[in-house]
């Protein structure tokens, strides 16, 4: 006699979401533009127009950039760029 087996449930991982959430004006229209052999990524709200341009290294991924940001915004440290908006 064998025993029953089980059925394997395979879970996929999530992506990692492309647009954030602004924490000036809360709207979800954030985007991290980084183009291939630079050495910075821009972010960007797309409701309030505040940007920043951030360091990026090898090991980084939108996510990492976006969060450097955010901690930069929320603790005040450099003053953001608004513009028109």
């Amino acid at each position: 006699m064998g025993r029953k087996r089980r059925k394997i449930i395979k879970r996929t991982p999530r992506p990692f979401p492309k647009v954030f959430s602004c924490p000036l004006c809360g709207a979800t229209a954030v985007r991290v533009v980084h183009e291939k052999k630079s050495e910075t990524a821009t972010v960007t709200c797309g409701n309030c127009n505040a940007s920043a341009e951030i360091p990026w290294y090898p090991a980084y991924s939108e996510v990492d950039v976006y969060t450097k940001w955010y901690d930069i915004v929320t603790r005040g440290e450099k003053p953001v760029e608004a513009g028109q908006g």
